[in-house]
């Protein structure tokens, strides 16, 4: 990656860059679009209890967004908000390097989540958890959700998202990272 200097930015009024709101809504719209995975990673967390299931269904939730970004240009949410990913230089689709350049900071929170999980996981007191409840309070009582590391990590993405308010191009930091654009698709480029 090379430096970014402001000269080699296009003008922020010629981008249709998307905005906080319409990508916090393309977020919203990928998570529940992920609740079947959210669902059986519970189910295999408390109710059948399966650390490889578990495992592979964190795989699972974390490829989503920078497969779908890299192959497609877009994740659902994206899709239904009519945003597209594209790289700052070519304003074409990303390629893979790119997307898991973007997905760092949801990598790194992913990487703290799964850590926790199986930690859980390993702790006789757990195997007590059988429902939602029982599992709600085993982890806001675990000590290592009270771990100020974790927290940071689990909060990367919410840290590089806000930086897109700052920003004129409607960057988040990890947009920066992977000079990529999130534009709105236009009405013109509905084929694309």
């Amino acid at each position: 990656m090379t430096s970014q200097t402001i000269q080699d930015l296009p003008d922020p009024t010629t981008v249709p860059t998307a905005g906080f709101l319409p990508r916090v809504a393309a977020y919203l719209v990928d998570q529940f679009v992920m609740i079947p995975v959210m669902y059986a990673t519970f189910y295999f967390m408390v109710e059948q209890p399966l650390l490889y299931a578990v495992i592979a269904l964190w795989l699972v939730q974390s490829l989503y967004k920078p497969l779908t970004e890299s192959f497609l240009g877009f994740t659902v949410g994206k899709w239904i908000m009519r945003l597209r990913v594209v790289d700052r230089g070519t304003n074409r689709k990303i390629g893979l390097n790119q997307s898991f350049v973007r997905y760092l900071p949801f990598a790194v929170s992913a990487f703290a989540t799964l850590f926790v999980q199986i930690r859980m996981f390993e702790t006789p007191e757990f195997r007590e958890v059988n429902n939602l409840e029982l599992y709600v309070n085993y982890m806001s009582s675990f000590p290592l959700n009270q771990n100020l590391l974790v927290n940071i990590c689990n909060n990367l993405p919410v840290f590089s998202a806000v930086w897109l308010i700052m920003d004129p191009w409607s960057r988040a930091l990890h947009d920066r990272w992977a000079q990529t654009f999130v534009i709105r698709l236009l009405p013109q480029d509905a084929n694309r």
